[in-house]
Parts: C-alpha cells; structure tokens; sequence
C-alpha cells in the first residue's frame, strides 16, 4: 500500500496534469492529505512514510476530481484561513487572499495611532466577514457594522461571526446609499474591481467558479469603486479623525486616487502597495 508520501506524489501529479501551477499543486497536495486524514502539522510531519489509510481513499479521489474541474480547493473543503483565523467559506463569497490582510493592518495601525476609543467601523460588502471577524477580534471595544447586498453572504458571515464570538451588526443593504451620514471612524471595503474585460482571462478557478457579483468592476473597473468613494464624505464622521481603506487592483489605482481627491479635495489620499510590491489599498484620511 501506497505511503502518504507516495500519496502526495501521485496526487500533485493528477493536479499538475489539469494546469495547476508545480508549486500550488505540491501545497493543495498536502493540505489535502492532511484535511482527509484529520492531522495537525506536526503529525503529519511525523507519520509522512506511513502507510496511506486505505478506508480514506475514495475521499481523497472525490477531492481530487472536483478540484481536476479546477474548483477552488477552499469550496470543496469549505474553509480557508486568513490572518489567523478560520472561515467558511462557499461559491456565494469570495475566497480570502493574503493581499486583503495590508487592508487589516493599516486599519489597525489607523486606530491605535488615534487612540481611538470604541471607534464606529463600517465594512462595505463584507463578504465571508473576514475583514469585520478579524477587525473585531483586533480591535475588541470597536462598533463593527458589516454590509452586503448578498442574503447568502450575510448568512454566511453571520456564521463565520458566531463561530469566533464576534459582535458585529450585519445588514442586507448597499451602505453607499442607506447608512445614516456621519456614522463612522473607518470604513473598510474590497469592493468588485477588476475590469471586465480582464475577468475573461483570469484563471479558471476565479473566472469560473468564485461570484462575479463580488469581482466584476464593469469595463473600467470602477462601475462600484467611483460610487463608494462618493459616498465616504457622507459616511465618515465629520469632527474628528477618519479613515477609510478600500481594496482595489493596480490598474484602477489612478483611477481610483483621481476619484477620491476630486471628492474629498481636503483628505490624505494615497496609494499603499502590498507585500508584493503592487499599488492594492487606496488609503483616505480626513
């Protein structure tokens, strides 16, 4: 019988045939595994020439036929980790990316700088909830208010908020139109950004299987991006120190930038790179 060694060879290959990038494919490979067979890291370190479980075989093989259609892993497990933390996460929310976690950072950087006392944050279009559940286990004494126009992915990010114990208020609504103005400290968002354009070439598992609804910016990737920075000097609180931090894609970040200066002329706006060196957050302090 085959080791999980053995197992993790013959399962990179079958991802590597389907287009999966050598690196990516060896990591799934693993993560897998380990998912299958309930192993922390350290055991699975410990047991890597050990035989395979037999009786775990045709789990691993309904794993890796979906995931040769090029589903994304974090469906077919139904979770993936960000700064930390767990999440749930299915076909009706985004899967979350490392590049959202500088979003986090500046806004936690943002508030401790201020000393800001139970500070009133917003998160427009949350999602699965990562940004507000990561907020919220960041920032403990902050109001966190967390907005979608998806049912599905409210539902699920109420879940995700459950299960880490986080107190946030979560409403089905467009919050660039319906929260009541000079509310809050912060706002946060990774709204839809990418040109359309641009979603045609994308690999499959975006492109095909993760919602448009949440990726498509329309032809200049700004169709959502332009009407939520509008809408900031309604929002943000007017007599004391404010931030928002929005997600966006390099080549919108002109744009972007542009936008933002000709809407709030008397804010801070620039432009902060990711930790690869890509323009990703458009930063707003006022």
């Amino acid at each position: 019988m085959p080791t999980i060694a053995e197992t993790i060879r013959k399962t990179t290959s079958r991802l590597i045939n389907v287009g999966i990038p050598p690196d990516e494919a060896s990591i799934e490979s693993r993560i897998i595994i380990r998912h299958i067979c309930g192993l922390t890291q350290e055991q699975f370190l410990a047991r890597y020439t050990h035989q395979f479980p037999d009786c775990d075989r045709p789990n691993l093989n309904d794993i890796i036929t979906r995931r040769e259609t090029r589903e994304p892993l974090a469906y077919i497990l139904g979770g993936k980790d960000f700064y930390g933390l767990s999440f749930k996460v299915d076909n009706h929310v985004l899967i979350p990316r490392p590049e959202t976690e500088h979003l986090i950072e500046l806004t936690i950087e943002f508030a401790r700088q201020h000393h800001l006392s139970n500070p009133k944050i917003c998160d427009i279009g949350t999602g699965s909830g990562i940004i507000a559940v990561t907020l919220a286990k960041q920032i403990p004494d902050a109001r966190i208010t967390a907005t979608d126009i998806s049912p599905d992915a409210i539902e699920l990010a109420r879940e995700n908020a459950k299960n880490h114990r986080a107190n946030i208020h979560f409403t089905l609504e467009d919050a660039t139109q319906n929260q009541p103005p000079d509310t809050f400290d912060i706002i946060v968002a990774n709204p839809p950004y990418i040109k359309s354009q641009t979603l045609e070439i994308l690999q499959p598992e975006v492109r095909d299987w993760e919602p448009r609804q949440a990726l498509d910016g329309g032809h200049d990737g700004m169709s959502i991006l332009a009407p939520l920075i509008r809408s900031l000097p309604n929002l943000l609180r007017k007599n004391s120190p404010t931030a928002a931090f929005i997600e966006i894609d390099p080549p919108v970040a002109q744009a972007s930038l542009a936008t933002a200066r000709q809407a709030i002329p008397n804010a801070d706006t620039q432009i902060h790179r990711d930790y690869a060196g890509l323009e990703r957050v458009i930063v707003i302090l006022r």
